[in-house]
C-alpha cells in the first residue's frame, strides 16, 4: 500500500499480486478483508500502469463474491474509469448505472431523455431549490451517508461520459447529483453539480440570473 501511494505502482502492482498469491485460494474465507484491500489496490496499480487483463482479473474476482455492493466500490470505480479511458463509453455508463442501482439509489435509464421528461426532473429541482441563495446552498451540512456519497462520485462519471454518448442524459444525471445534494448534503462533487446546472441554466433554459446564482453556489463550496 505504500508503495501505491508513493506512487511506485508497478512495484506495487508485484506486492499486492505476491500477497494474493501467498493467501491463496482460500484467502477470502481466511482474511477476507486482507484479500478485499489486495485485490482493491491492485486493480488500481494495474489500472494506472496499463495492465488491463490483470486488472480485470482482479475486478472479477471482486465483484464476484458475495459481500456488501458498498466495498465493492472501488474496484466498481476503477472499472468505469478504465473504460471511459478505452473508449468504451456505452460500457462505461452501464456499469456505473449497475452499480447505483445494486447501491439501492435513483439512475435513469439508458436511453434518449425526452424534453418533457428532462422539464419534469427540473421542476423537480426547482421546487428543492425554492428561494435558496447561493449562500444558503454552500451552507448546506455535509454528506454523511457512504452509500450517497459512494452514488455522486458515480454520478460524476456518469456525467463524462453521457454527455459524449447520450448527451439529453446529461440534464438527468446532473438534477439527480444536485438532488442529492440538496436531500443529504454536500460532498466534494457538489460543486461540480451545480457548476453544470449553471450552464444548463444559462444555456437551453434560458435562465441567467439562476444560472449564474449557481455558479455562485459551485464556487462558494469549492472554498469551503
Amino acid at each position: 500500500v505504500k508503495a501505491s501511494e508513493n506512487a511506485a505502482f508497478d512495484t506495487a502492482k508485484v506486492y499486492f499480486k505476491t500477497g494474493c498469491e501467498a493467501l491463496g485460494s482460500r484467502g477470502w474465507e481466511g482474511d477476507y478483508r486482507a484479500m478485499l484491500d489486495l485485490c482493491s489496490h491492485g486493480a488500481n496499480a494495474c489500472f494506472v500502469t496499463g495492465d488491463f487483463d490483470s486488472m480485470n482479473e482482479l475486478i472479477d474476482e471482486v465483484l464476484s463474491k458475495d459481500i456488501d455492493t458498498k466495498e465493492k466500490y472501488r474496484v466498481s470505480e476503477i472499472k468505469v474509469k478504465s473504460l471511459h479511458n478505452i473508449g468504451k463509453f456505452n460500457k462505461s455508463i452501464d456499469a456505473a448505472l449497475d452499480f447505483n442501482r445494486q447501491l439501492g439509489l435513483p439512475a435513469p435509464r439508458k436511453k434518449p431523455a425526452s424534453k418533457f421528461t428532462i422539464i419534469r426532473e427540473y421542476i423537480r429541482v426547482k421546487k428543492l431549490l425554492k428561494d435558496k441563495t447561493a449562500e444558503d446552498i454552500a451552507n448546506l451540512p455535509e454528506l454523511d451517508d457512504e452509500r450517497y456519497e459512494m452514488g455522486q462520485r458515480m454520478n460524476e462519471h456518469l456525467a463524462t461520459s453521457v454527455y459524449l454518448v447520450e448527451p439529453t442524459m446529461l440534464p438527468l444525471v446532473i438534477f439527480q447529483s444536485v438532488t442529492t445534494s440538496l436531500k443529504h448534503g454536500l460532498s466534494p462533487t457538489s460543486s461540480p453539480a451545480f457548476a453544470r446546472l449553471g450552464l444548463l441554466l444559462c444555456g437551453p433554459f434560458g435562465k441567467p440570473n439562476e444560472g449564474r446564482e449557481m455558479a455562485k453556489a459551485a464556487e462558494l463550496i469549492l472554498e469551503k
